[in-house]
C-alpha cells in the first residue's frame, strides 16, 4: 500500500508541475514586449525589404510559442497575415524574429501600408483613409498540457505602430 501512495504522490507532482509550467508560459507570453528593428517599424516593411521585428522577454520565465500570427484587418476584413514560426525566448533577452507576410492582394496591402506609415510618422498629415478602420491582432499559438491554446491581443493600427516604434518599449 505504501508503494502505491508514493507513486500516486509522484504522479500528482508531475501533473501539477506540467500544468504549472504551461500556465507560466502563458503568463510569459502575455508579458512580451515588441519593437521594431533599431526602434524603426513600418507596416510596409512587413512584406518587402525587412521582415524582422524584436521581441523582448523581460520576465524571469522563458517564453515559447509554436507560431505567432499578426493578423491585419481593414474594414473588418482580413488584409493579410504575418506569420512567425516557433521560437523560445530566454528571460531578460531580446529575440530577433523573421516572418513572412501573405495576403490575397499584396498591392492593396502595399497601398494601405504606405499611406498609414506616412500618416503615423507625421510626414503626411492628410487623412485620405480612416486609420480607425485598421486593426492588428496578435495571436501566440502554444499548448497547455498538449492542448492547443491561443494568447491574443488586439490593437488599433496606430497603437501597434507606436508600440513597435517606442524606444522605451523594449526593457531588456
Amino acid at each position: 500500500m505504501e508503494k502505491q501512495k508514493i507513486i500516486s504522490f509522484i504522479a500528482i507532482i508531475i501533473i501539477i508541475g506540467t500544468v504549472g509550467y504551461s500556465l507560466l508560459n502563458v503568463y510569459a507570453l502575455e508579458q512580451l514586449e515588441w519593437g521594431g528593428r533599431d526602434n524603426l517599424f513600418r507596416f510596409f516593411s512587413f512584406y518587402t525589404v525587412d521582415d524582422t521585428i524584436n521581441i523582448c522577454n523581460n520576465s524571469l520565465i522563458p517564453a515559447s510559442f509554436n507560431e505567432l500570427d499578426i493578423l491585419i484587418y481593414f474594414e473588418k476584413k482580413l488584409l493579410g497575415t504575418y506569420v512567425i514560426d516557433s521560437a523560445s525566448i530566454m528571460p531578460n533577452s531580446i529575440f530577433e524574429v523573421n516572418g513572412e507576410y501573405s495576403s490575397e492582394s499584396l498591392e492593396y496591402s502595399q497601398t494601405l501600408f504606405m499611406h498609414f506609415d506616412h500618416l503615423f510618422s507625421g510626414s503626411d498629415n492628410t487623412v485620405r483613409i480612416d486609420p480607425r478602420k485598421m486593426d492588428v491582432i496578435t495571436q501566440y499559438q502554444t499548448t497547455i498540457i498538449g492542448i492547443p491554446y491561443s494568447v491574443s491581443e488586439q490593437y488599433t493600427a496606430f497603437d501597434f505602430w507606436n508600440m513597435l516604434n517606442d524606444e522605451e518599449n523594449l526593457m531588456c
